[in-house]
Order: structure tokens, then sequence, then C-alpha cells
């Protein structure tokens, strides 16, 4: 492996740098450049918003504000009313759940009333089968 001399990669090194500072100095000065241009571009707007100022700046200015506070009072009135209608709401809600829970525990009653019921037909449906079939081997006996 060959090693340049001392005095070489010195002359390198500072070339680096050099081209290293010039790099920094090119973008610095293109981010100056964008900044300038839009700093020219702002002011500008803002002295063509200041000539269309005081001529009817002064007028509108008062309208704009009688306007937004008319359309705040009705912001909040309409406000109230939402509030007014979640409050009707959620009582109606509340029925509703209470209604909905006492319909559940009305039909679980049902429920177990008509188990009840079937098991008890079941029951006597049993019974007047035993009936009907001991008559019937009784009177089976009786003809023989």
């Amino acid at each position: 492996m060959l090693v340049p001399p001392a005095p070489l990669t010195s002359i390198f090194i500072v070339g680096y740098l050099i081209a290293g500072g010039v790099l920094f100095l090119a973008l610095m000065i293109d981010r100056l450049h964008h900044y300038i241009r839009e700093l020219r571009i702002r002011r500008k707007s803002m002295e063509a918003i200041k000539k269309q100022g005081p001529e009817d700046g002064k007028s509108s200015g008062s309208d704009k504000v009688k306007a937004l506070e008319g359309e705040v009072t009705t912001l909040q009135a309409k406000l109230k009313q939402l509030e007014s209608d979640l409050e009707t709401k959620t009582k109606e809600m509340d029925a509703a759940e209470a209604n909905a829970v006492a319909l559940r525990k009305q039909s679980e009653g049902f429920l177990l009333e008509y188990d009840r019921l079937l098991e008890e037909n079941q029951n006597l449906r049993n019974q007047l089968e035993s009936l009907e079939q001991s008559p019937s081997r009784s009177g089976n006996k009786k003809n023989t």
C-alpha cells in the first residue's frame, strides 16, 4: 500500500475544507436571497393594504364588528336551544332505558311462567295418558 507524502495529504485536506466552506456559503447565500425576496413581496402587499385601508377601512370595520356581534348573539341563542334539546333528549333516553329494563324484567317473568305452565301441561298430559291406558286395560280384561 502506497502512502502519499504528508504535505500532499495536507493539501487535499485544505482543498476539502475550502470546498466545504464554499458550499456552506453558497447555501447560506441562497437562503438569504430567498428570505429577502419573500420580505420584498410582503412589503409590497402591506403597502397595497395600507393604500386600500383608509378609503373604506373605518366604515367597513364598524359594520364588520356589528355583523360579527349579531352572529355571536345568534350563535349563543342557537347554543342555548341545542343545550335545552340535549337535556330533553337525555331525559327521554333515561326514560326509555328505564322502560327497557322494566320490559326485560317482565319478559323474564313471563318466560319463567311459560316454562312453569309448560311443565304443568306436560304433567297433566302424562296423568291423562296414564288414566286413559289404565281403564282400557281393565276393559280389555273384562271383555276377554
